[in-house]
């Protein structure tokens, strides 16, 4: 027979709502940052591609990846801001907020560790290629 577990509550204080929403403020700014960046790498990308075509075509899909990868943390930033400000605004769920927020900011940062480890990969690549290059 399993027993049922008491729903798990906490309420956040006055002075800890405070520095959530501190967090907040600078997270909105962040996520507005990076879908901008994303929409302007974008914009990049295709104006590069109605100006030289296909000789610009690596660029452009760099442009491309980059945009990509900053609407997407723009936008799960955002998420997590709309979460965290639930936890303020509300009562009653403030940890189910709270680990909602966490969630979306697993993903930003799974995001960008997966970006640094393929730059650390292609920058060991770059440098064995050019080194084997060299000797020759």
């Amino acid at each position: 027979m399993t027993i049922a577990s008491p729903p798990r509550t906490y309420e956040f204080s006055a002075p800890e709502n405070v520095v959530i929403r501190q967090l907040v403020d600078a997270m909105r700014f962040v996520a507005a940052a990076s879908l901008a960046l994303g929409a302007f790498d974008l914009i990049l990308g295709v104006a590069a591609l109605l100006t030289q075509g296909r000789a610009a075509l690596g660029s452009a899909l760099g442009d491309f990846v980059q945009a990509l990868v900053f609407v997407l943390i723009g936008v799960w930033l955002q998420r997590a801001v709309d979460a965290f400000n639930k936890v303020t605004e509300t009562s009653g769920d403030d940890v189910t907020h709270l680990l909602r927020a966490l969630n979306e900011l697993t993903r930003v940062f799974s995001l960008q560790r997966t970006v640094f480890v393929l730059a650390l990969i292609v920058t060991v690549l770059s440098i064995g290629i050019q080194s084997i290059l060299s000797l020759g």
